[in-house]
């Protein structure tokens, strides 16, 4: 039996850290809300350019001239994180005399049977076990191994102690030179692997033998199946399945120019990563995936998922726990007991309960791989994950009154600084509207001259007038369409960065088939927004949702720009 050729279909998301999957909404003339946007006609390719033509004539844009400027700014990872505070705030707060701060990963600092740490932090907390005579308690802070790691080598805020998903992630501090001691290899057991739907497990076995590293790879690249995993820069799954693809396709040098042709291949077809496994488990309850990446622990916790088959793959997840050298003697010890009372039998017991502990037969390690060799498969990453596919972006940027002021003043200063972050080879453009819209930068390779001419636009933006949301979109896309022609097999993207009101233009009834059928992903980003108008934009192609404050929209760009550009 041949193998349905694409047996999956991925959706195009690129979030930031901690935000839910938005699923949007459509509405209609009347102003009645519909709870989906599956309802939305679909075009031939053909009509919906006609329409998309027809439309952007009506609108007429404007096209400025562009300047050069240059951005003197500096890519700083320490300025560019959030406040922890208001983005990531404990989850358990310890106030016993002497008291020792964790930053755990969101499958056991969540809620629920993804909040194992903290339950025994707040049990240990209430044992006032002392240490010199001195009561001590732990505090949690949750958040993605990924940004864990970013405020701890930057230093922006360091805790006295860290336990990710897996080791890669120690391996790494190690190697950006943090003095980090391991106090447990693994706190609580977990692996990393893959879900498929029955019958994509089905063929993959019936046509390669067995599902494994290898017959995954010759799937891939075969064009038999496409794969979705996270985002390697803040996932662990994501991380660890890289890693292994990476010493699957040279067992002596990961970094060789064989295993980055290897993975330039691999990429070619896949869909844009997703953020993190948070992001993942979303987009399969909405049954729009075949196969994709997560943790064992979160597939047996989640109903939706009963009726994928579970294969592990990559590097086992076994939450090791590092105390920071530099923390205080009494902290350390502090730690060191509340991960001894962690491994006691009864708490082992609760965590197995919880998804933990399981497929302890499963054994795959990485001890000879370095913190260097995987700071540099990130990148390699980075630089190959579109297989060789340009990408095209239009950057829309609501320029209306409502924008005066904090809005705008947000919106060009995270631009100037995330775009540091798009990669040299992307097709690269501007739009901005209020109740007009403008071409403020036509699209071209983002080289240094086109960067400088993206510098020189985004500071001459200024606001007044109306909202016409939809007609900049359009605008965008028909660029993109253009551009296209040119350079045919590029991915397409949109970024529409607004408050999120609109009352002039287009409406979305009329702009919403051709967007869909063009599949276009049209990715927005809220200023101080009324988030529901980007929600049901982003949601026609199920793409993301970002809500960005003043103060952590420069991380979240950083994150998406990463995972998309």
């Amino acid at each position: 039996m041949r193998m349905k050729r694409k047996t999956m279909t991925v959706v195009s998301v690129a979030c930031v850290l901690l935000l839910s999957f938005l699923v949007g909404c459509t509405t209609g003339n009347d102003g009645k809300i519909d709870n989906s946007s599956n309802n939305i006609k679909k075009l031939s390719e053909a009509d919906a350019k006609t329409e998309l033509n027809s439309y952007v004539k009506k609108i007429g844009p404007s096209t400025a001239t562009p300047k050069r400027d240059i951005d003197s700014g500096s890519v700083d990872t320490k300025a560019e994180l959030p406040d922890i505070d208001k983005t990531y705030p404990l989850t358990v707060e310890g106030s016993n005399q002497i008291n020792a701060e964790i930053f755990v990963s969101p499958e056991k600092a969540g809620s629920g049977k993804d909040g194992l740490f903290n339950e025994m932090a707040e049990a240990f907390n209430k044992k006032n076990v002392t240490i010199d005579g001195k009561t001590v308690s732990v505090s949690i802070r949750s958040m993605a191994s990924g940004t864990g790691l970013d405020y701890i080598s930057s230093e922006s805020y360091v805790p006295d102690a860290y336990t990710p998903s897996n080791q890669l992630w120690g391996k790494m501090l190690e190697t950006q030179g943090t003095g980090l001691t391991t106090v447990a290899e693994r706190t609580i057991g977990n692996t990393g692997g893959l879900l498929m739907k029955e019958a994509t497990y089905d063929d993959i076995v019936e046509k390669y033998g067995e599902v494994t590293v290898d017959s995954l790879v010759k799937a891939v690249m075969d064009d038999d199946m496409l794969l979705g995993y996270t985002n390697p820069y803040t996932s662990s799954t994501g991380l660890s399945l890289l890693t292994q693809l990476m010493t699957h396709f040279d067992s002596e040098n990961p970094l060789s120019d064989q295993a980055v042709d290897a993975l330039r291949n691999f990429q070619k077809d896949l869909p844009s990563t997703l953020y993190n496994t948070l992001q993942l488990r979303e987009v399969a309850k909405n049954g729009s995936v075949d196969i994709l990446s997560i943790s064992y622990q979160t597939y047996i916790n989640t109903p939706e998922f009963k009726q994928y088959k579970y294969v592990p793959l990559g590097m086992r997840q076994d939450s090791p726990m590092y105390v920071m050298n530099d923390a205080a003697k009494e902290k350390q010890q502090v730690v060191s007991a509340f991960t001894e009372f962690v491994e006691e039998q009864a708490n082992q017991e609760k965590a197995s309960s919880y998804g933990f502990n399981q497929l302890d037969d499963y054994d795959y390690q990485l001890e000879a791989i370095d913190g260097a060799t995987i700071t540099s498969i990130q990148k390699l990453w980075k630089e190959n994950k579109n297989g060789g596919k340009p990408i095209i972006a239009v950057f829309v940027a609501d320029v209306s009154g409502s924008m005066d002021g904090a809005p705008i003043n947000s919106l060009k200063q995270s631009l100037l600084n995330s775009g540091k972050y798009i990669g040299d080879d992307a097709y690269v453009g501007l739009v901005s509207y209020s109740d007009q819209v403008t071409i403020e930068l036509p699209i071209e390779r983002m080289d240094s001259k086109q960067r400088s001419y993206f510098t020189g636009a985004i500071k001459n933006l200024t606001a007044d007038g109306g909202t016409a949301t939809y007609d900049g979109t359009l605008v965008a896309l028909s660029m993109i369409q253009e551009k296209l022609e040119e350079v045919p097999d590029a991915r397409p993207i949109i970024f529409v960065l607004s408050d999120g009101e609109t009352n002039e233009g287009y409406e979305f009834n009329k702009v919403a088939p051709i967007i869909k059928s063009l599949g276009v992903s049209v990715n927005t980003i809220g200023y101080n927004a009324q988030l529901d108008e980007l929600k049901k934009l982003s949601a026609i192609n199920e793409s993301a949702t970002i809500n960005a404050d003043n103060d952590d929209v420069v991380y979240q760009l950083k994150q998406l720009f990463n995972a998309e550009l």
